[in-house]
C-alpha cells in the first residue's frame, strides 16, 4: 500500500505540474510561431497577394460607376511585389505594437507610379472637361491618393491587424506578448520546482518521482493533443465564414499552423511520459530483482 504522507502530497504536485506543463508549452510554441517572418512565410507559401490582387482588382472595378475612375489607374501601377510590401509592412508593424504600446503606427509604402497614375488621370480629366485646377481640384486628388492607399491597406491586411488594433485587443495582447520571455522563463522555472520538490516528497525513493514526472508529462500531452487533433482532423476552421478570399486563407493557414505545431508539442510529450514511466518500470523491477533480465521478470 502506498504511504499517504506522499502519496498525497505526491498526486498532488503531479496535477498541478499537467497544467504548467500545457502552459509552458503554450508560451514555447508563442515563442517560436508568433513571429513576424513566420507570418510573412506563411502569406507567400499560400500566395496570398495573388488573391488580395484580384480582390483589389475586383473592388476598383465595382467602384467605376459612382467614382468614375477605371479600374486600371489603380491596378497598372500595382503589381504582387507591391502587394507583398504592403502585407509584411502592416505585420512588421503590428508586432511593433504588440511588443510595445499595443498601438499600431500607420502604414503607408509609397507607390510614386500609382500616384502619377492618379495625377494623370485627374489632369487628363480636367483638360478635356475644361475643369479649373483650383484648390478644391488638388484637394479632391490628394483624398482620392490617401482613400487608395487606405483602401490597398485594408486589403492587405490579412490578419486584421488594424481592426484589432482599433479595438484595443493588440494592447491587451501587449501586455502578454512584451513579458513572454519572462513568462517563459518563469513557467519553466515553475516546472523545474515541481520537479525537485516531487524528489523531495520522494527522498526515501526517489525513483518513484521520476514516475509522477513521466506520468504528468504523459497526461498534459494527452489533454493537449486529443483536441488538437480534433480540430486538425475535421479541418474545423474551414467552417469558419469570411468573405474575403486572402483573409479566409491567411487566418485558417494560420490557425492549423499553430495547432499542428501544438499538437507536435503535446505528442513529444506524450512519448517523453511514456518513455519515463517504463523506464522506472524496468529500473523499478531491477531493483526488485537484482541480476535479473527483465524478460525473465514474471
Amino acid at each position: 500500500m502506498k504511504k499517504p504522507v506522499s502519496y498525497i502530497p505526491s498526486l498532488i504536485g503531479s496535477v498541478i505540474l499537467v497544467f504548467t506543463i500545457i502552459a509552458t508549452s503554450a508560451l514555447l510554441l508563442m515563442d517560436i510561431n508568433a513571429t513576424p517572418s513566420k507570418l510573412k512565410n506563411l502569406a507567400q507559401k499560400n500566395n496570398i497577394e495573388s488573391k488580395v490582387y484580384s480582390e483589389l482588382e475586383k473592388y476598383f472595378t465595382d467602384k467605376y460607376n459612382s467614382t468614375g475612375i477605371p479600374a486600371e489607374v489603380y491596378m497598372a501601377p500595382i503589381d504582387q511585389e507591391y502587394i507583398r510590401c504592403f502585407e509584411e509592412a502592416i505585420i512588421d508593424s503590428a508586432f511593433e505594437a504588440v511588443d510595445g504600446s499595443g498601438v499600431m503606427s500607420a502604414v503607408r509604402p509609397q507607390n510614386k507610379a500609382l500616384e502619377n497614375s492618379k495625377d494623370t488621370f485627374f489632369n487628363d480629366f480636367a483638360d478635356k472637361n475644361n475643369y479649373e485646377k483650383d484648390e478644391n481640384f488638388d484637394l479632391k486628388l490628394s483624398n482620392t491618393k490617401d482613400n487608395a492607399y487606405l483602401t490597398i491597406s485594408s486589403f492587405c491586411d490579412v490578419y486584421k491587424f488594424s481592426a484589432m488594433s482599433s479595438k484595443g485587443i493588440l494592447k491587451k495582447a501587449a501586455r502578454l506578448y512584451s513579458n513572454r520571455l519572462i513568462l517563459t522563463a518563469a513557467a519553466i522555472g515553475f516546472n523545474i520546482f515541481l520537479i525537485v520538490l516531487l524528489i523531495i516528497i520522494n527522498r526515501k525513493k526517489r525513483m518513484t518521482a521520476m514516475y509522477w514526472c513521466g506520468i504528468s508529462a504523459m497526461i498534459a500531452g494527452i489533454i493537449g493533443a486529443v483536441p488538437s487533433i480534433y480540430l486538425i482532423a475535421t479541418r474545423y476552421y474551414d467552417s469558419f465564414s469570411i468573405k474575403q478570399a486572402a483573409v479566409f486563407t491567411a487566418f485558417t493557414s494560420a490557425m492549423y499552423k499553430l495547432t499542428e505545431a501544438f499538437a507536435a508539442i503535446q505528442i513529444a510529450l506524450i512519448v517523453l511520459g511514456l518513455a519515463t514511466a517504463v523506464i522506472y518500470g524496468i529500473i523499478g523491477d531491477k531493483k526488485k530483482y537484482p541480476d535479473t533480465k527483465p524478460t525473465q521478470i514474471s
